[in-house]
């Protein structure tokens, strides 16, 4: 974990000093003095080395402490990220809720149905939801949901701390826009899996002594063939806490990608570097996560 931040850390300083622009410019405006624009580049400690602002930040974060927002008036990086944040994993949770409730079901039901018009017909739905781009389903649903039957609000975030039923209303879109396409994915990693399950020789050795499909189908072959649809479901999850910007901006969700593009225009490197070592460090402890669990689903699993 400490090898993936600090090389995730090291790739993001660089990467973001590469991209053309110069935030003392963007703060003190077009038309300031070349004085104005060093004083700025001194205040932000952009006329160092560079070797020297990757020392003085990596420092920094060792302490919690991620500088401050450029342009902010003196905001830490710090206090910006703890709200955006909360709303992306709230986001992701239920989206992958909502996708494992529907791919688990479907690929069992399409595996122990397999060559049937039902099985072409879930299929048919996974690579549906694999091959539409999250932002027509998007505004798909939101033509029809939210401007036609005005069922759902265009965009936006309502705490549900303020109003728990309109908390409900402003996630339910995103949440089914990210869930629908991620069901897509998965349940086609538990139909393959399930199938190569339902084939092999101890499944057969169960029905032969007389269990019931469904205890076969429930209790020796779906544990069995949870493993891949884990690894995949944890690697889905650790990409949608940092990928879920197209959704976030559609529908206006004031979460971590939408933080992260409104701090890349306004070159707000502290920012975006901060966002981008939070994201990392959620996809690191979620497989770590995945890895554990593993020994829960298959004894056989040691470490």
């Amino acid at each position: 974990m400490i090898v993936v931040m600090v090389l995730v850390a090291t790739a993001v300083f660089v990467i973001f000093r590469l991209i053309p622009g110069n935030p003392a410019a963007l703060i003190v405006g077009a038309d300031a003095t070349s004085g104005a624009l060093e004083a700025m580049e001194a205040e932000l400690g952009l006329d160092r080395p560079l070797h020297i602002q990757y020392v003085t930040w990596g420092w920094g974060v060792l302490r919690g402490d991620f500088g401050d927002a450029f342009g902010s008036g003196g905001i830490a990086v710090s206090s910006l990220l703890p709200g955006p944040l909360f709303r992306t994993l709230e986001l992701a949770t239920i989206s992958m809720i909502l996708a494992l409730a529907i791919a688990v079901p479907l690929g069992v039901f399409a595996a122990v149905r397999a060559g049937t018009w039902l099985d072409q017909l879930v299929r048919l739905f996974a690579v549906t939801g694999f091959s539409l781009p999250s932002f027509v389903f998007a505004l798909l649903l939101l033509n029809v949901f939210a401007l036609r039957l005005g069922w759902f609000p265009v965009g936006g975030y309502v705490a549900a701390s303020e109003d728990l039923a309109g908390h409900i209303r402003s996630i339910t879109l995103p949440a089914i826009t990210v869930g629908i396409t991620l069901a897509g994915i998965l349940v086609r990693f538990v139909y393959s899996s399930m199938l190569e399950v339902l084939r092999a020789d101890y499944v057969r050795t169960a029905r032969s002594k007389g269990l019931t499909e469904f205890v076969v189908t429930s209790r020796h072959a779906l544990r069995n063939a949870g493993i891949p649809v884990v690894t995949i479901a944890g690697l889905q999850f650790g990409l949608l806490v940092g990928g879920m910007v197209i959704v976030e901006v559609v529908f206006s969700w004031p979460g971590l990608g939408q933080l992260m593009v409104q701090a890349i225009a306004t070159r707000s490197f502290n920012v975006v570097q901060a966002a981008v070592l939070v994201t990392a460090s959620v996809f690191v402890v979620v497989n770590t996560f995945v890895d554990i669990l593993y020994t829960i689903l298959d004894p056989r699993v040691s470490y």
